[in-house]
């Protein structure tokens, strides 16, 4: 605690022990009488050096007083989750071999199954009986050696068996200096809330060791309850609040649900953004600080990565949050975000004597806050803490060159496809959880090279609907809108409703290990319940042959080829095509995507056929067909005027930039292909463009955007080819007619505006057209449109804009459609992250 390693005492950094250390419920405990106290349950702790004495009780005082009477007789501590099955705290007693247990009354009967289980004998003692008796006793004084094991802690589980952590009382005054004496983070002006079991290193060290020692105390939250925390906040006129990435996703998205609900408070919301000024943002949302009961300073962030858009909203709201990063072998930080210092992405600087290595992409780190090893298992440590005392953390990461840490993923959940491309799972987790409205939580799961998912619905939304109408609905409304946004490999397959909690750690990790048991269950029932027989006729083998074939997933009769196969826009062109030259029959887009799966296309085609002559799409001979008959579009005399307008427009209110106007060739045909940030995009794209090019240059877009008589008639009068769903094939052939007179085409290859601000996956349409036709493409970035008018808002905010025309790229004969679109996404990515 203080814990020196000078004076092998623990001190408190305080003069004035009346001071209150501990405020739980009503009652205010004084650091003089916590101290007494420790001295109390230390009469009754065993006094054996190096005895190890469990603590299994639900947070409270008495908690913190038992703990520490184990540090004050030199003892071992072992912190154990108060809401474990017996099964697993006899594991734990039976590994470890307690001398004693520290338990509450709730807690005594799962105390005595487990010991009974586990067959070994060990004193209960009951902290009700001590915590708040009259108390006499002397402060306690803790002296300690630095070297001696003050802790095990026994891993979360997420993947299988816990396992002991040594920490000794060096590896813990490492974390503790780090931020009180190198960092003064807490110190005794800062209350502390308790509010995650303490069992876990972060809450134990973070919320109880950190916070007493640094004299500022404690304030205990009864339950994890919204009204509960809000209400301890106040009293305990609370300054630090450590959590875990999902308490501030939570609190975050019921902040923004109110304040977007105002055109006022969004203006302001975009107004600090902008400022990035703590102060500012304090002042203007100081009914948010003061709900919080206006002493927060700082939210403290651990146990997983937390969300860029949560950490910088957050801060936008004048909330500052520092994100600490390791793990229980290091007690538990390697490095942590300084206040000021908070990088996107970013888990800031390492601590003081700590050394980080990124070995095979892996982060490693060699300092005094290494665990002394995992309990009688010697090889198990070897495995983690290599010969030259790294200790091998399992995250991907990467540092910079003042030695920041930026973590790009977890090689234990990653995921790896045949093909080569690496998945992180808790990414696509967060995209499918911002659907809020019909989404609890989700969870991703390999299965072959396919990506499924699991979603538990949300209770109130989902009560009154059947598993059935569920997953319609989600499908619809949450897996085809995700799909839309990401490369075709991580596009979700299927997914599977799960009316509980997804299994978690009390640090809120998802147990990956057991999902697949979850989908197989799932699965299993489904099968069981309408078992799935695969058709032999002949319709639909060749129908599923060619869809398995050209996306390269294994097809079911049940599937829908848009939200189980993600089929998008080109995908149904292809489709169609293959029916028609195969079948001699003919089927539009819309009729596609109404028909149940993908069985009830097979029986359509079947009962319509005209023949069956299978052979591949074509797409050369296809885009040099005769297209004479088809009616193009064509520039009013106010197109460019409309143009300027707005370019005028951007130029003042948003402070349009553009770049790279000469890179746009003098003559035609070409493609310019930008990204897809907002319903700016189609004027913006145009800004850097002459008169002349102008007249000569076509856009692509949805008819949905153009649904009414006046808007069509807008359409055929400014240049703009309609996407027909209907009719997909005849669009496309617009667009090849147009580039094969000369003139060009502009297509955003994402089809649909970005959900985050990132690239989303590049359909290969506009590849398609480059290389058949030997026609360039330019790629454009558009930055800055996704915050001045993102998917959410109705009004334009004067964030600034930045339009970019990159060099142009040459389709090349030997390069395949998705290695032209793979290649232009990079480029204009490269550019957009800068």
């Amino acid at each position: 605690m203080g814990i020196s390693r000078f004076t092998n005492t623990i001190i408190f950094m305080l003069k004035d022990f009346n001071k209150t250390a501990i405020i739980a419920g009503e009652r205010n405990i004084s650091y003089a009488e916590m101290l007494q106290r420790i001295s109390l349950f230390a009469h009754h702790t065993p006094s054996e050096a190096g005895a190890k004495t469990i603590v299994l009780s639900e947070n409270r005082e008495g908690w913190i007083y038992a703990f520490f009477s184990i540090w004050n007789n030199h003892g071992i501590a072992v912190p154990v989750d108060a809401t474990s099955t017996v099964h697993d705290i006899a594991y734990i007693i039976k590994d470890c071999r307690p001398v004693c247990i520290w338990t509450s009354r709730k807690k005594v009967d799962l105390a005595r199954e487990a010991i009974a289980e586990a067959g070994v004998e060990v004193q209960i003692l009951l902290i009700d009986d001590y915590e708040q008796i009259e108390c006499t006793e002397e402060k306690a004084d803790i002296v300690y050696n630095p070297q001696d094991t003050a802790l095990i802690i026994y891993t979360s589980g997420t993947t299988g068996s816990p396992k002991g952590v040594m920490l000794s009382y060096e590896n813990i005054n490492i974390n503790v200096r780090a931020v009180t004496e190198e960092v003064e983070i807490f110190n005794a002006d800062r209350r502390t809330l308790i509010l995650l079991p303490l069992h876990h290193v972060l809450p134990l060290v973070g919320t109880v060791i950190m916070p007493l020692v640094a004299g500022g105390g404690v304030a205990i939250c009864a339950t994890m309850s919204g009204p509960d925390i809000m209400d301890t906040l106040c009293r305990g006129e609370v300054a630090i609040m450590v959590g875990v990435p999902r308490l501030w996703q939570t609190i975050y998205a019921g902040v923004m649900k109110k304040i977007n609900a105002s055109f006022v408070t969004r203006a302001l919301f975009n107004l600090c953004a902008r400022a990035n000024n703590l102060t500012l943002s304090r002042t203007i949302f100081k009914a948010v600080h003061k709900k919080m009961g206006g002493h927060i300073r700082y939210f403290v962030s651990g146990g997983a990565a937390l969300d860029r858009e949560i950490a910088l909203g957050l801060q936008t709201l004048g909330l500052e949050v520092l994100e600490g990063y390791g793990m229980t072998e290091a007690a538990p930080m390697i490095s942590f975000t300084r206040p000021g210092d908070l990088i996107p992405k970013c888990v800031g600087l390492p601590l003081n004597d700590t050394e980080i290595k990124i070995i095979d992409g892996e982060i490693c780190a060699r300092g005094p806050q290494v665990m002394q090893g995992y309990y009688n298992r010697p090889e198990e440590t070897a495995q983690v803490i290599d010969k030259d005392g790294f200790l091998h953390t399992g995250d991907l990461g990467r540092l910079d060159e003042k030695g920041h840490i930026f973590i790009t993923g977890r090689s234990k959940e990653i995921i790896v496809l045949s093909n080569g491309k690496n998945v992180q799972p808790n990414e696509i987790e967060y995209k499918l959880e911002k659907f809020e409205d019909r989404v609890k939580e989700a969870a991703v799961v390999q299965d072959g090279d396919l990506l499924r998912a699991i979603i538990v619905p949300k209770i109130e939304w989902a009560k009154n609907l059947s598993d059935e109408e569920v997953e319609e609905a989600l499908k619809r409304e949450v897996l085809e809108p995700y799909n839309l946004t990401v490369a075709n490999y991580k596009k979700l397959m299927s997914l599977f409703v799960y009316r509980g909690d997804l299994p978690r750690t009390k640090m809120e990790k998802l147990q990956r290990f057991k999902l697949k048991d979850i989908l197989a269950a799932g699965f299993h029932a489904a099968k069981e319940k309408e078992p799935e027989v695969e058709p032999t006729f002949e319709e639909y083998q060749i129908i599923k042959h060619y869809i398995e074939t050209e996306k390269k997933v294994k097809v079911r009769p049940t599937d829908h080829i848009e939200t189980d196969l993600a089929f998008d826009s080109l995908d149904r062109v292809g489709l169609q095509g293959f029916i028609e030259q195969t079948f001699g029959m003919k089927m539009n887009a819309d009729s596609m995507t109404s028909y149940k799966n993908v069985l009830a296309i097979a029986e359509q085609v079947a009962d319509h056929k005209t023949r069956i002559e299978v052979e591949d799409e074509d797409w050369n001979k296809f885009l040099h067909k005769s297209s004479a008959d088809l009616e193009l579009p064509s520039a009013s005399f106010s197109y460019p005027l409309i143009s300027r307008t707005f370019r005028a427009f951007f130029k003042v209110y948003n402070r349009l930039s553009v770049k790279g106007v000469g890179n746009i060739p003098a003559e035609g045909p070409f493609i310019i292909a930008p990204n897809h940030q907002s319903f700016l995009d189609g004027p913006l794209v145009s800004a850097g463009l002459s008169t002349r090019i102008l007249n000569d240059s076509y856009s692509y877009a949805t008819e949905e955007h153009f649904n009414s008589a006046f808007r069509k008639f807008v359409a055929r009068n400014n240049n703009v080819i309609l996407m027909e769903r209907g009719n997909l094939r005849d669009s496309i052939l617009k667009m090849a007619e147009v580039l094969k007179q000369g003139k060009n085409v502009i297509i955003f290859p994402e089809g649909s505006r970005t959900h985050t601000g990132g690239l989303g996956a590049f359909k290969k349409t506009f590849a398609i057209l480059s290389k058949e036709l030997n026609v360039p493409i330019i790629p454009v970035c558009i930055k800055g449109a996704y915050e001045a008018l993102p998917r959410h808002k109705k009004f334009v905010s004067p964030h600034q804009i930045e339009v970019e025309y990159l060099a142009p790229i040459q389709p090349g004969a030997n390069l395949s459609y998705e290695e032209i679109a793979e290649k232009v996404k990079k480029a204009i990515g490269v550019v957009l992250d800068k």
